[in-house]
């Protein structure tokens, strides 16, 4: 019997060409909000290392670089963006020793490469997401004016198969975590062209989940959007970007 590659082969690293889907001045305003995403200038509560007494304590904050951890069903509801969006600190690092020759080891960070400190800046710089100190934070702290990198969906696979073995040591492939967001990928451009022609997500569930007629898609026959989300996203997005604005 032949043995069957799958379609990605498996990595525990991926270059930065492979890992992102856009840096610094590449990320775009008008994408939505995303698993992987990056942003600068997110402010984080300092926990006291000691318990604190009972009643009102004050707490500081700092300004943090995080990643977005969960899946993006968990970020969005429908067409708003959950109240609270659970992210990873993100840290400078000097090497990535500790990853091992296989790069499999510490298994609680996740590299981030070339990391652009903020938009203009050209000196890339070696970071980690830190998957021991997660922490939800209210959403309107994660602005599009303040990411500073998109993973790409190969990315995705590698944060989703790190992540799943430091929360459980379960072992899994790129590829098969991949093709759990697949979906949701190709859905995040089609999200992105429905901001761009009516600046806002207001609508695009109800869109994209009712029948209606799109040019190149079964002969012009009324078909639901979402079941083509894969098949057929250019067509689906050709319908959205020539639609009236709102």
């Amino acid at each position: 019997m032949t043995n069957v590659q799958p379609a990605v082969p498996d990595k525990n690293w991926l270059e930065p060409e492979e890992l992102y889907l856009a840096r610094g001045d590449e990320c775009e305003i008008d994408r939505p909000l995303f698993q992987g995403d990056i942003f600068i200038g997110v402010p984080l509560p300092v926990i006291p290392k000691k318990p604190p007494t009972p009643g009102k304590v004050e707490i500081d904050f700092a300004e943090s670089i995080v990643m977005i951890i969960p899946h993006p069903c968990q970020c969005y509801h429908g067409d708003r963006i959950r109240p609270f969006i659970t992210v990873a600190p993100v840290r400078q690092v000097f090497d990535y020793d500790n990853f091992g020759a296989d790069k499999a080891g510490s298994k609680d960070k996740f590299a981030l490469p070339d990391l652009m400190m903020q938009k203009g800046d050209e000196q890339h710089k070696s970071f980690v997401a830190d998957f021991g100190r997660v922490v939800s934070v209210p959403q309107s702290y994660l602005q599009s004016t303040n990411r500073i990198a998109c993973l790409s969906h190969m990315g995705l696979g590698l944060l989703a198969k790190r992540f799943i073995q430091f929360q459980s040591r379960v072992p899994s492939q790129m590829a098969q975590v991949m093709a759990f967001t697949q979906d949701q990928w190709q859905e995040s451009f089609l999200m992105q062209a429905w901001v761009r022609r009516h600046r806002t997500l207001k609508g695009f569930t109800a869109w994209v989940k009712s029948e209606r007629s799109i040019a190149g898609i079964a002969g012009g026959v009324p078909i639901i959007p979402y079941k083509y989300i894969t098949s057929a996203p250019d067509e689906i997005i050709q319908a959205i970007s020539s639609m009236p604005s709102q």
